[in-house]
């Protein structure tokens, strides 16, 4: 079961900076997930929210504003460091050359952006990624149809916050190839049913032992975590 560092290691570094992800990388996760939205002048950042003053010093919606912009607020504050809103391609240059799996959320749930889905693959064609690496995900369904139209190469999956009737023939109609449901939404016969039928399951986010233990019993492809040492440690005989 591979362990999935959730917006980086946002238990010990402030979620969605360099410093949370260059900890995942410290801490051999499987994978690093994190959140895409959309500047006002058209440039992919990462950060969880759509408006900035949960994670950072600063007030307002991110696509009111320009890169440059949210360059001047600190997205470290609530851990007293000196961080920056990352761009996309920051954190591309730093995976480009290993093998850690990239999970990217893409936020239209609430804000469309437009041309983001193509703009994300642009991105990774720039930075010669390979897409065996990548996933997509939103709650947002129509994205994830119309990315996986633009890249059928690239996997795409389902963001679930409550369940769906039929769900393997739902995905079908959207054109996904996983699903990634909130750790509370799948009985035990759900997702046994889904992966007889070839479908990866990725639950998150995995907070307590229990659950963890309970989706490597199931053996689920992947868990999303908020600190991969803490998990490492409880799956280590």
């Amino acid at each position: 079961m591979k362990l999935f560092a959730h917006r980086g290691v946002m238990a010990q570094k402030p979620e969605n900076t360099m410093s949370s992800f260059r900890l995942a990388l410290d801490a051999s996760a499987d994978g690093i997930e994190t959140d895409v939205h959309m500047t006002r002048d058209g440039e992919l950042v990462l950060i969880h929210d759509e408006h900035l003053e949960r994670t950072t010093d600063g007030t307002g919606m991110v696509h009111h504003q320009t890169l440059q912009e949210l360059r001047q607020y600190n997205a470290g504050v609530r851990f007293g460091l000196d961080e920056q809103i990352p761009t996309l391609d920051e954190l591309l240059e730093l995976i480009k050359d290993g093998q850690t799996l990239l999970n990217l959320e893409i936020k239209t749930d609430r804000c469309r952006y437009p041309g983001i889905e193509e703009k994300v693959i642009e991105r990774l064609s720039m930075f010669s990624i390979d897409l065996d690496r990548v996933i997509f995900s939103s709650f947002n369904h129509n994205t994830i149809h119309r990315l996986k139209q633009l890249e059928p190469r690239i996997e795409c999956a389902l963001l679930l916050a409550q369940p769906l009737f039929d769900l393997p023939r739902y995905m079908q109609m959207v054109g996904a190839d996983s699903v990634h449901p909130h750790v509370d939404v799948l009985t035990d016969e759900d997702i046994l049913h889904l992966q007889s039928i070839g479908i990866r399951v990725r639950p998150y986010t995995v907070k307590q032992s229990g659950q963890l233990q309970r989706f490597e019993r199931l053996g689920v492809d992947a868990v999303f975590v908020n600190d991969v040492q803490w998990a490492t440690h409880v799956l280590t005989p």
